[in-house]
């Protein structure tokens, strides 16, 4: 190191003193390098005035700054980060401004924004495919320090979060941020949306009710066909029966008389009379021998004996009125 600082002390001139006129302006700066420091670098852990006092750094007053102004970078520089960590020791909200020049006179929140801008020209210029976008067409860079006079329009320009360095945070944390300061999200349903599930449950009910109830009032009515069925038959059956049993009318008065009283005498004293002649009147015809008539037709009494008595009177038993 000492080396290299004698030779540019001593020897650089001579050698360079016959070529200086010949080279460009922009040449004599290597000159000029040999006299200057070189890059900022101390053990304290941010940087001062007194490192550089030909060329001290300072916050770019332009109002519309470009991020090769607030690194200090010449546009077709190449890109070094040391500028870029001294800014950020300087600026850094965590770390003290310990009476530094440039943080000295402002605010936190200027401090703060100021950092926010250090680190998004960092972000600019550090990546080449931004950097090239951004010399094109300006993308990725839109802060001017002046258009914020306050601490709140700073902070409703950068967002809630600042850039995009700090935006970090995984859905989960989200999550639990929000669970913890805003509470559970409820979920609110629609109205219209309700009525239409009520309507729509309405509707689904009262149609299987009415297929039940239709089912309910076939089974009924084929019960109903049925019962009168049978009984149809029966009656039929009945009827043929007794016609064929008693094809005569004073069998069947006969046959009435016998079922209402069978011991043949009548509930009644009048009775007796009307009983005595019909029973009688019969047997006597039966009495009567008609070997032709009998192999012809059947008489009353044939009738008669099949026909089975429903109740048996008792002796004891008093006279109904009819």
């Amino acid at each position: 190191m000492f080396k290299k600082a004698s030779l540019c002390n001593h020897g650089g001139i001579q050698l360079l003193s016959s070529s200086i006129s010949a080279l460009p302006p922009t040449r004599v700066s290597f000159q000029a390098s040999c006299f200057t420091r070189s890059p900022l670098k101390s053990d304290r852990g941010y940087a001062t005035a007194s490192d550089s006092s030909e060329n001290p750094y300072q916050w770019p007053s332009s109002s519309s700054f470009t991020p090769y102004d607030v690194l200090n970078l010449r546009r077709n520089a190449p890109y070094s980060k040391a500028q870029y960590y001294d800014l950020v020791k300087i600026y850094h909200p965590d770390r003290s401004c310990d009476e530094h020049p440039l943080c000295r006179n402002i605010s936190p929140e200027v401090r703060l924004q100021r950092y926010r801008i250090v680190v998004t020209a960092h972000e600019i210029l550090s990546d080449p495919a931004r950097r090239a976008a951004y010399d094109q067409t300006g993308a990725g860079w839109s802060h001017h320090p002046q258009r914020y006079s306050t601490a709140a329009e700073a902070a409703h320009a950068w967002g809630p979060y600042g850039s995009t360095i700090y935006a970090n945070a995984t859905w989960e944390d989200w999550e639990r941020f929000n669970n913890r300061y805003h509470g559970k999200q409820q979920h609110v349903v629609d109205q219209r949306t309700f009525t239409r599930l009520v309507v729509l449950l309405v509707l689904f009910g009262g149609a299987v009710q009415a297929s039940w109830i239709g089912q309910m009032n076939s089974g009924y009515e084929k019960r109903l066909r049925e019962v009168s069925e049978d009984s149809m038959r029966f009656l039929s059956g009945r009827r043929q029966q007794t016609v064929t049993q008693m094809p005569h009318n004073d069998a069947r008065v006969q046959t009435f008389l016998i079922r209402r009283d069978p011991t043949g005498s009548g509930l009644k004293e009048e009775e007796q009379e009307v009983y005595e002649h019909e029973l009688h009147s019969l047997r006597r015809a039966q009495s009567r021998p008609s070997n032709a008539h009998e192999s012809e037709t059947s008489t009353p009494v044939d009738n008669l004996a099949n026909v089975t008595p429903m109740a048996t009177r008792r002796p004891d038993a008093h006279p109904v009125e009819s």
